[in-house]
């Protein structure tokens, strides 16, 4: 079985250490501002076990190709945008999701 790649484990820290609890800013906001994060990291970083969780959590955030606004303009932020349109709930869900995933990558890489 290959292992998660060292750019994985990386990236995924920074998200993680940006959705920890802060006050200022709501979750859904931290979310949207971090959510290059879920461009950039590319699930064949991931070992094969964590590459599914990864993509369950893409399926989430994801859809094909840029949306239109109200206003007719393209938006080629689309993950932002779909983060926009969540509840307060299923922000919790996806930020619980990461969290459980940076675990597992972590013991991983503990392991190796």
């Amino acid at each position: 079985m290959k292992k998660s790649n060292i750019f994985a484990y990386i990236e995924l820290n920074k998200l993680v250490q940006e959705l920890a609890p802060n006050v200022s800013i709501s979750l859904k906001n931290c979310l949207k501002s971090q959510s290059a994060y879920f461009s950039i990291i590319e699930p064949k970083y991931f070992s094969d076990e964590l590459m599914n969780e990864w993509n369950e959590i893409l399926s989430i955030l994801k859809y094909n190709g840029p949306t239109l606004s109200k206003e007719g303009i393209v938006n080629y932020n689309v993950i932002s945008t779909v983060i926009e349109n969540l509840t307060d709930e299923q922000c919790e869900d996806i930020a619980d999701r990461v969290l459980v995933l940076h675990g597992k990558l972590v013991q991983e890489f503990k392991v190796g």
